[in-house]
């Protein structure tokens, strides 16, 4: 019995590869939009957030695609 803390555990679970797709999908128009933002000139603080953002999707892609790999398994795979 596996125990899930969060939601998106329960949606990849029942259908990991359109969940893992339309979450990516999110996090690559997040990323987006963080880039351009980083292309125009900031203020100091301003720019630390962005890239601080920026740290942060990439953190939630990365951790995605792990989840994503295990729920697609027998292991992760619901009873």
């Amino acid at each position: 019995m596996a125990i899930r803390l969060t939601r998106l555990e329960d949606q990849l679970a029942a259908s990991p590869a359109p969940v893992a797709r339309e979450v990516g999908t999110q996090l690559d128009a997040a990323r987006q939009s963080l880039q351009q933002a980083l292309r125009k000139p900031l203020a100091p603080a301003q720019h630390a957030l962005v890239q601080t953002q920026m740290q942060a999707v990439e953190a939630a892609a990365a951790i995605l695609d792990g989840m994503a790999q295990r729920y697609g398994t027998s292991y992760g795979r619901s009873s």
